[in-house]
């Protein structure tokens, strides 16, 4: 099945960029090769520089599990990552990676034994928060993400007086519209690309 597409450009002032990190946290698809190692693929592929992933990145989670070793996972189609800096109390110190507390959580196996992958392409969700996103986000929303349009509608509406203030211009699939039509056009069972264009 052919999913749909919608593309949305937003015009707004790189001081306001922050207005938009917190939607990262829902994730968004990055389409890559599938097969490599987490550390592979957040690095070579994705683009994270390798200094910022080891001294920011906390906490990891893979498809719901808590990472200490990138290159102990493999990555599979349609797998989740969700990257964040520190987080609070003794979740965050249960969950950051290599922390002394880590030893708390309960024993899940990594997936790289006995696991061989062909490689090939695929997708994979990628989720922000926190410090992470607003250090990263403004680079990945110049390059444009793949939003869910539930997921996109839903912050809109929440952020929907903010956004009329800070944002010049949407341009949705090639025409310019206000915000309030936005809500109309975008579809919930669509796939929104979102590219943000600070002036």
């Amino acid at each position: 099945m052919i999913s749909l597409i919608q593309k949305i450009q937003v015009s707004i002032e790189k001081k306001r960029f922050s207005a938009f990190f917190a939607l990262l946290s829902y994730g968004f698809k990055i389409e890559v090769e599938i097969g490599n190692n987490l550390f592979d693929l957040l690095i070579c592929q994705i683009g994270i520089n390798e200094r910022y992933l080891n001294e920011k990145v906390l906490t990891i989670f893979f498809n719901g599990k808590v990472v200490d070793d990138f290159s102990s996972e493999i990555v599979k189609d349609e797998s989740v990552i969700a990257l964040s800096s520190a987080m609070p109390g003794l979740a965050g110190a249960v969950f950051r990676k290599g922390g002394i507390l880590s030893s708390m959580r309960s024993e899940q196996a990594s997936t790289l034994e006995n696991i061989v992958i062909t490689k090939h392409k695929g997708q994979v969700t990628l989720k922000l928060f926190n410090l992470i996103a607003s250090d990263l986000g403004a680079d990945f929303y110049k390059r444009g993400v793949c939003i869910k349009g539930t997921h996109f509608i839903r912050y809109v509406k929440s952020k929907q007086s903010l956004l009329e203030k800070i944002c010049k211009q949407f341009v949705f699939d090639g025409k310019k519209y206000e915000i309030g039509d936005l809500l109309f056009l975008s579809r919930p069972e669509a796939d929104i690309v979102l590219t943000i264009n600070p002036f």
